[in-house]
């Protein structure tokens, strides 16, 4: 435990003078010296074709979540085919209900007058219906007909709204799994990659994906199945019909698979206009400050402007392809429904058989031969066939803007981390001795190594100093002590035990580490220090804010530690935040302490205080400063410069000063005065 009785008081210190910070932030990779390592996104597969082999990668990469809803999608489907079942026979009754028996006083049949509750006597079993008894009817198939379209609608609404919240879970899934696959991910893999490429594929293709389950896995088989059913009853009508509606479905299907390079193309060109411009907004709200600063409003909203356009241009003329296409589908199929009337026409001038009349019984048709009623009935199963194959074609043109999404969500959720648990971990070793990098390689890439032979040791009890000149790889050689990623070469150890031989989870427990980047949240003080050790007692965090010398400006704000602060912490100055940054490492009471330029924003009366105040809390614990302050510098008990590589230089202040190598270089170069 801690006393704060160790500590000297830590007055106020000047409130510094805030400076612009990022609403993200992540560790960035620090380049080898002179090595340009912007980021990129990483290369995706090409974009699925929508043949048999894609369609089944689809089904596979998209099975495990369509089987952790498989029985909710089956009830979809039956539901979905009861319904059309159900509004198959009531079309049926109605035409003949309307055309025979009320307009020519025909007799209703048995089935008819059950549903409309009339006697058999009067309605059934007599040679023609009054006039009397064909109003009765027309105002009790009114009735029904009312019953029967709250009812449909009403179901359709609730399929349509169990579909929604089915896909929704789907879609719950999907991000998490893409999210705890993209953490689990090395540093390495992320230092490829934007935060701007990340949340898009986070938010853009997992819904993607989730839309592809819709209209690549379910609405197909829905249409599909509905398809199928309108042909086998149109069959049932007369096999012409069949023949003329596969004729339509050939030449559909040719044409839509000559034109999908075409749609596919615009899609990939829109997607990448689109991506340009999703990152140019989120560089305008996250360097607001920056561009007013520097009078840079204009060229900005140039670039936005243009980047915008670009983007509705292509969008634009994807959709205009897709909009040619759903109309020569609409042309095709009304010749299909006019070709099929005029052969039905001919049927009912005829007085034809049915061709499957005894079949279309199973469908609540009694009929035999061709009547007004039976042309109408056939005509709203060929006009179903139309609208559901529109449907088809309707998702399949989407289905191709989705093909060139579809592989980044797929390649995100099939990255394997570099960095995982070990078969058998060993127990996370008492920190007596220190750590050590022995020979340890590692690059970003495999063109631009960043460490070359790195030897470095931080020793417990003393205070060690890592520096060097920007992008010599200071900052990665703490993300391997954290295993954010694993060096080439070499190895990584505490008290001689390979941090690759214990659980990650216990290693990065047993490590604090203060950012450069002071990120708060918009939540209290005390949450924030909480945030990495939530079972933070009150006076576990007010002595790591002592340490820190953060008590007396906390203290003062309008409700102390329970203040909320606001967006980036913007109620605090910016050596406020980094004393709140410091305090929330401290908290975790770890053995091994990395700060990375602690006292870059703290002015010199308060460094001072706060760099005594580690000195004395670092007694039994390994701390290592990441620092390219002098007067932080001096008070380390052991300085290793980096540079090439690798450490060239260790050992004391004074030791490398007598030494005259690059620390006494440096030393001279920012103080003149001290020789």
């Amino acid at each position: 435990m801690w006393s704060p009785a160790l500590y000297p008081s830590c007055g106020l210190a000047g409130r510094d003078k805030p400076v612009p910070y990022g609403l993200l932030f992540s560790i960035r990779p620090q380049p080898g010296p002179g090595v340009e390592t912007p980021l990129q996104q990483p290369s995706d597969f090409d974009a699925l074709r929508l043949d048999l082999k894609g369609l089944g990668r689809v089904y596979v990469a998209t099975w495990p979540y369509i089987f952790a809803q498989i029985w909710h999608f089956i009830a979809l489907l039956v539901l979905n085919l009861a319904l059309l079942g159900f509004g198959t026979a009531v079309a049926f009754l109605g035409f003949d209900v309307l055309l025979d028996s009320v307009g020519r006083a025909e007799p209703l049949s048995g089935a008819q007058a059950s549903v409309m509750w009339l006697p058999d006597a009067d309605y059934v079993d007599v040679e023609s219906l009054g006039d009397a008894a064909r109003f009765e009817v027309l105002f009790r198939f009114l009735i029904v007909s009312a019953v029967i379209i709250v009812t449909t609608t009403s179901a359709f609404t609730l399929l349509t709204m169990y579909k929604v919240w089915i896909l929704q879970r789907v879609n719950q899934d999907l991000r998490v799994a893409m999210v705890r696959n993209a953490e689990d991910l090395s540093l390495r893999f992320h230092s490829r990659t934007s935060a701007g490429d990340g949340i898009y594929r986070v938010f853009q293709d997992s819904a993607m994906v989730t839309a592809v389950v819709d209209h690549v896995v379910v609405q197909p088989i829905i249409a599909i199945s509905m398809i199928a059913v309108q042909l086998a009853v149109a069959t049932l009508f007369s096999p012409y019909f069949a023949l003329l509606m596969l004729i339509a479905s050939a030449a559909v299907v040719a044409m839509a698979l000559a034109l999908a390079p075409r749609l596919q193309s615009w899609s990939r060109a829109a997607r990448q206009a689109n991506a340009a411009l999703f990152t140019r907004v989120q560089e305008t709200f996250q360097g607001i400050q920056a561009i007013k600063a520097y009078g840079f409003e204009n060229a900005n909203f140039g670039r936005f402007r243009s980047e915008s356009t670009a983007a509705l241009d292509t969008a634009f003329t994807l959709r205009r392809d897709f909009a040619a296409l759903k109309v020569v589908v609409s042309y095709l199929l009304a010749l299909l429904v006019f070709a099929t009337d005029y052969i039905a026409t001919r049927f009912v001038l005829a007085e034809g058989a049915v061709f499957g009349a005894s079949v279309l019984v199973l469908f609540g048709m009694s009929v035999t031969q061709w009547t007004v009623a039976v042309h109408q009935a056939r005509r709203s199963r060929i006009d179903a066939f139309a609208l559901h194959f529109e449907e088809l074609a309707r998702v399949w043109c989407f289905a191709q803007d989705m093909a060139v999404g579809l592989d980044r969500a797929f390649w995100l959720l099939a990255q394997r981390p570099e960095v995982s648990d070990p078969d058998e971990p060993v127990p996370f070793p008492a920190v007596h001795e220190g750590v050590r990098f022995t020979g340890v390689r590692f690059g970003y890439a495999p063109e631009a190594p960043v460490l070359t032979g790195f030897e470095f040791a931080a020793r417990t009890g003393e205070v060690t100093a890592l520096i060097g000149e920007s992008g010599a790889g200071k900052s990665t050689a703490m993300a391997l002590l954290l295993r954010l990623c694993d060096p080439d070469a070499g190895s990584v150890a505490i008290d001689g035990v390979d941090l690759r031989s214990v659980r990650v989870a216990d290693l990065r427990g047993h490590v604090a580490i203060a950012l450069q980047e002071n990120v708060l949240f918009p939540t209290s003080i005390a949450d924030n220090l909480r945030y990495a050790t939530p079972g933070a007692t009150d006076a576990q965090i007010r002595e790591a804010a002592d340490v820190a010398c953060a008590t007396p400006f906390i203290e003062q704000l309008p409700d102390g530690f329970e203040t909320v602060l606001g967006v980036g912490g913007a109620l605090l100055s910016t050596g406020q935040k980094q004393r709140v940054s410091i305090a929330r490492a401290l908290v975790r009471d770890a053995p091994i302490l990395v700060l990375d330029e602690p006292t870059a924003s703290l002015d010199a009366d308060a460094e001072r205080r706060v760099l005594a105040n580690l000195r004395r809390w670092a007694a039994g614990r390994v701390v290592i400063v990441i620092t390219h302050r002098l007067s932080t510098i001096r008070t380390a008990d052991r300085i290793a410069v980096l540079a090439d590589g690798g450490v060239v230089e260790s050992g004391s202040h004074d030791e490398l000063m007598a030494h005259g190598g690059r620390y006494h270089d440096l030393v001279f170069a920012n103080e003149p005065s001290h020789g």
